[in-house]
């Protein structure tokens, strides 16, 4: 039986700024157990009440030691907020 596939954005990562263009920037930490691709492109999301569209800018992948195979993306956006 295949194992189950798991990820999930790590909450207290997230980080959502402004700057005066109404440009976004979005920094986040996504768990996945496995070392394969992110499954989701995290690039239309809604947080709180608002609707976000951002493109991945950069993302790096890095085993969690002692996790049996648990990998942490960090990941940056970029875009704007509807």
């Amino acid at each position: 039986m295949a194992e189950t596939e798991i990820e999930f954005i790590e909450c207290s990562s997230l980080s959502i700024s402004y700057d005066a263009t109404g440009k976004v920037t979005v920094s986040m930490g996504v768990i996945r157990n496995d070392s394969s691709a992110l499954k989701n492109t995290y690039t239309s999301r809604s947080w709180g009440s608002r609707n976000f569209d951002t493109i991945l800018m950069s993302a790096s992948q890095q085993p969690m030691i002692g996790s049996g195979g648990w990998n942490q993306w960090s990941l940056q956006l970029e875009g704007v907020a509807n």
